[in-house]
């Protein structure tokens, strides 16, 4: 029976090759979107899920506690994990990883010269043990556990060596020291939060054979025993600090900690801790999980009210079967079918078209997919799967409704379908208002970019350019400077400890002096022409200069040290501008006194508002020179500071980074959200397109002898055109009613993760409305405009 059905509904199909081609279309392009987002989704969640045990290994993130106030960092100090091995039985072995990438670049010299590599890191001896990653050479217990000792991934063999095979026990300098290579990895995979080219013994680092409790440079995990109760654990590790800690928490009068969060909520997880490798917030993943199940939906509703406008096209077919003897459950079965065997084909060219369109689709969503999942058994069942349903919800309506057609009726051509034009209806508003909200909502988020791109940082990051140095450089940093200067390559050079789109190290004003206020601060290691490189506002004070003593010169004569304070740092403190001139704080490594106040910029991502900020000369922990060049074509001054580089310090690579460029870098994950926004925006409002046609297609039939009337009376194609779109404008407007609501719920919802977000304005609203009114005028247009040139004649004899 079912043979017969698939024979019946290919003929059919082929037959009605204009409705089979839109609804072949339609079906495609909406499940290749689901496949795709659901691919990206699957990499995305699959995040550090491939090591043995994932379940059982968690990272270790750090918590400052001063005043109430609280900052959550993702890195820990190096005697953690050491102490816990061997001091807490539910430990089954740890890790740390320090990433050099952190401060600095090293080079790495294989006998063909110098190349600057930053993805370096080093691991102590436990890290194979902890991450069970393929060695394609070296034994997992041995690779890192002597001085001098590095593990290379795959490709970076390949690039230094040659081959991956012939790179174990050769030879590379890293800074000028030499390292033996005792292992090679494959490449990290796509899905691990780490990634580095290069994994160094930690022992050959300075902390390696005697760690300590501060700093907290170092990423730390833990391995916990099969069975181990993590609270019961976490309640040992506070034990642990208290011992070693507790009396310098005390002494200092802040309060710290330590959490466990799993490996695998590392990439999904908090975004505002840092980590080696940027991660996704986890509510786009809902996001585009529900796009691409409201672009499944509309494909579907695009089929129903296409086979509903085709139907009237098939009362004859229908009132002869069952005049056949053909049971209501035999022709449900038959349409069904047809629905069927149409979700088939636009599968299978689904996969045919994700196949070719995934690479352009991995380079927008900034991840590499694989369509291999898609053939594996899960993803072959799941395929399975939605044909079913797809297939059964396309086919359902139609079906029930043509199988209940009265056979005389049918076969007389006068069964009325009007009785279910409130579920067609129904269907085109939700398809319109599923366009015109993604189409808001793809508004919104271009507008907050536009907005993070526009408004004013508070400093000037135009003409800025970044050259990051070795701390081997240091003594030749001032010489270098005063060299770009005299060239006239620099306009202003000023060192600094970080980028200012991104300053990471945290203080803690303590109360003394002049302030009774305690309150965590972030402090900037710069040098004296900070304010004129970026072009700082200066409310009040004077700026730094070279008299000015430095943060370690201060220390050692015990000096009160010159600093500069942002507006939001002096509020701490219940001050103007022109009141703190002069005042003294306690900075915790010493005194200072406040020299300048400057206006409040942003020295981070835009999700995080203004806090306080301290600057204060200290070039000798600077590693970055920030370089104001002329206005005009920057290659040639470029090449001058190149030139200026390659005098000093030849063995080095140049490399430099824009700041806007950097700035804009922090909202990548926002720029896909916005692509993606688009791309499915689009297709939304195609397929909904589709549907529409499919609708005004069912009208026009029907309504084709009245039409027919009206021209012969002398009606114009306007009046047609008017006479078939009232109706469809009036689901338009419901349609853009409920969008405006979704719009006013996402603008809200995802707006409130910035502090600076752009101001409301009713433009991503009306343009989204406007575009959909048009396309949804051309669709009418077009219909009415084949209806209007039909013979009056031939429509009203047929009649």
């Amino acid at each position: 029976m079912w043979k017969n059905y698939l024979k019946i509904s290919f003929r059919n199909l082929s037959k009605r090759k204009l409705y089979t081609g839109i609804n072949l279309l339609g079906l495609t392009i909406a499940i290749v979107s689901f496949l795709a987002i659901c691919l990206y989704i699957q990499h995305e969640w699959s995040y550090d899920k491939m090591y043995a045990d994932y379940d059982r290994i968690y990272k270790f993130n750090q918590e400052f506690v001063s005043q109430g106030e609280s900052q959550l960092v993702s890195s820990t100090p190096s005697s953690l994990i050491p102490t816990l091995i061997e001091e807490v039985p539910e430990v089954e072995t740890g890790t740390l990883v320090f990433d050099i990438s952190i401060f600095s670049s090293v080079l790495v010299d294989a006998g063909e010269g110098n190349q600057e590599e930053k993805s370096f890191a080093f691991a102590d001896e436990n890290y194979f043990r902890v991450f069970d990653f393929e060695l394609l050479s070296g034994t997992p217990a041995k690779v890192l556990a002597d001085l001098n000792q590095i593990v290379l991934t795959k490709s970076t063999a390949e690039r230094y060596f040659g081959d991956a095979g012939s790179a174990a026990g050769k030879a590379l300098k890293v800074d000028g020291v030499d390292y033996t290579v005792s292992g090679v990895m494959e490449d990290f995979p796509s899905n691990s939060h780490m990634e580095f080219d290069f994994l160094a013994s930690f022992k050959s680092h300075r902390h390696g054979s005697d760690p300590e409790w501060s700093p907290s440079n170092y990423y730390t995990y833990v391995k916990l025993k099969p069975g181990t109760d993590v609270t019961a654990f976490e309640a040992k590790v506070e034990q642990v600090k208290e011992k070693y800690l507790g009396k310098d928490l005390a002494e200092y009068g802040y309060k710290t900690s330590f959490h466990l969060q799993p490996v695998s909520n590392i990439h999904l997880g908090d975004q505002s801790l840092g980590s080696i490798k940027p991660g996704t917030d986890i509510r786009y993943l809902y996001i585009f999980g529900i796009v691409a199940l409201l672009l499944i939906a509309i494909g579907i509703i695009n089929y129903v009210n296409l086979a509903t406008a085709e139907a009237t096209e098939r009362n004859k077919e229908v009132g002869l079967r069952k005049a056949m003897g053909a049971g209501r459950g035999q022709l449900f079965g038959q349409f069904v079918s047809e629905s069927m065997l149409l979700t088939v084909g636009a599968t299978v060219l689904s996969v045919l078209c994700l196949y070719l369109i995934l690479p352009k689709f991995s380079e927008i969503g900034g991840v590499p997919l694989d369509a291999k999942s898609l053939v594996s058994p899960l993803g072959v069942s799941l395929m399975l799967g939605m044909i079913v349903i797809v297939g059964l919800l396309a086919g359902m309506y139609p079906s029930l409704i043509l199988s209940g057609m009265e056979p005389i009726n049918a076969l007389a051509n006068k069964t009325k379908m009007g009785g279910g034009a409130w579920v067609r209806k129904s269907l085109v508003v939700f398809q319109f208002f599923v366009s015109i909200g993604l189409l808001i909502a793809t508004f919104v988020v271009k507008g907050q970019l536009d907005h993070m791109q526009n408004v004013s940082l508070g400093y000037d990051r135009e003409q800025v350019v970044a050259l990051t140095y070795h701390y081997s450089m240091r003594n030749v940093a001032e010489t270098m400077k005063a060299e770009m200067l005299r060239s006239g390559a620099a306009s202003s050079v000023a060192l600094a400890g970080d980028m200012p789109v991104h300053i990471k190290a945290g203080y803690t004003i303590f109360p003394g002096g002049d302030n009774q206020r305690e309150f965590m601060i972030t402090g900037y290691s710069t040098d004296e022409d900070i304010v004129r490189t970026l072009n700082l506002n200066v409310l009040a004070g004077l700026d730094l200069n070279e008299n000015d003593a430095s943060r370690s010169e201060a220390s050692k004569s015990e000096a009160l040290v010159p600093i500069i304070l942002n507006e939001s740092a002096i509020k701490e403190m219940g001050w103007t501008p022109e009141e703190a001139i002069g005042k003294t704080v306690n900075f915790g490594f010493s005194y200072a006194q406040i020299k300048a106040v400057v206006g409040d910029f942003y020295f981070n991502s835009m999700h995080e508002k203004i806090g306080p900020l301290g600057i204060f000369k200290d070039p000798g922990n600077a590693n970055v020179m920030l370089v104001k060049i002329p206005s005009g074509n920057p290659n040639g001054t470029l090449a001058s500071l190149e030139e200026v580089w390659k005098k000093f310090v030849p063995e080095r690579p140049f490399n430099y980074r824009f700041i806007d460029q950097e700035y804009a870098q922090l909202y990548r994950s926002e720029e896909r959200v916005g692509v993606v926004f688009t791309l499915f925006s689009g297709i939304a409002v195609f397929i909904a397109c589709m549907g529409l046609f499919g609708l005004v297609s069912y009208v026009a039939l029907r309504r084709t002898r009245e039409i027919s009337i009206r021209k012969v009376l002398g009606a114009t194609q306007k009046d047609v055109l008017a006479v078939l779109a009232s109706d469809f404008f009036k689901l338009l407007t419901i349609a853009s009613v409920l969008a405006i609501g979704f719009g006013l719920w996402f603008s809200n919802t995802w707006l409130q993760a910035f502090a600076n977000k752009m101001a409301f304005s009713p433009w991503p609203y009306v343009l989204a409305i406007l575009l959909v009114l048009l396309l949804a005028t051309l669709t009418i247009g077009y219909r009415s405009w084949k209806v209007f040139i039909l013979n009056p004649a031939k429509t009203l004899k047929s009649e």
